[in-house]
């Protein structure tokens, strides 16, 4: 049980950064329910308007993190919706390997790039923008100065780093 509060806890934390803290709610209203919960009671118990606890369930389902069920009672149908405990560490996985892709592009950008910038605002640009503007800011008029990406590359290589660890940790790399 505990490997599962670990996991319902780095997902609601991945929930709230990717989608914000009414995600994270919703999300958390599911885990505490632990059952299928009607549409319409998300909305309300949450004080959410429904179209936007139906946008953010949707979005939820389309990640994974939750899936949705139509139940029909005597009455009429439900839509409702449960967390899919099954498929969270996926996700986790998933999302983890794709920072990661994302990271390293990012840092091998940053490390192999002329990159220039506006000391007064700065704006990036390519060496080619710098050419073009004859190494002046379009903006402001002000000497763009070459930007040193180590410190950049730097810090990306520490979050790569520790996202290689915490995939290692659960036997993925």
């Amino acid at each position: 049980m505990a490997k599962t509060k670990d996991v319902i806890k780095q997902v609601c934390e991945l929930i709230e950064t990717i989608y914000g803290p009414k995600a994270r709610r919703v999300f958390e209203y599911l885990v505490e329910k632990n059952t299928f919960v009607p549409e319409e009671n998300i909305g309300r118990e949450l004080g959410l308007k429904s179209n936007e606890a139906r946008k953010i369930l949707q979005t939820l389902a389309e990640e994974g993190f939750i899936s949705f069920r139509r139940s029909t009672s005597k009455e009429k149908g439900h839509h409702g919706w449960y967390v899919n405990y099954s498929n969270l560490e996926g996700v986790i996985i998933a999302r983890l390997k794709k920072s990661l892709e994302k990271l390293r592009a990012r840092m091998e950008y940053e490390e192999q790039t002329n990159i220039y910038y506006c000391p007064n605002d700065g704006t990036r640009y390519s060496i080619e923008e710098a050419i073009v503007n004859d190494f002046m800011c379009p903006q402001c008029g002000s000497l763009l100065e070459e930007y040193d990406g180590r410190r950049a590359a730097e810090f990306l290589r520490e979050k790569i780093s520790s996202i290689e660890r915490a995939l290692k940790s659960i036997g993925v790399l």
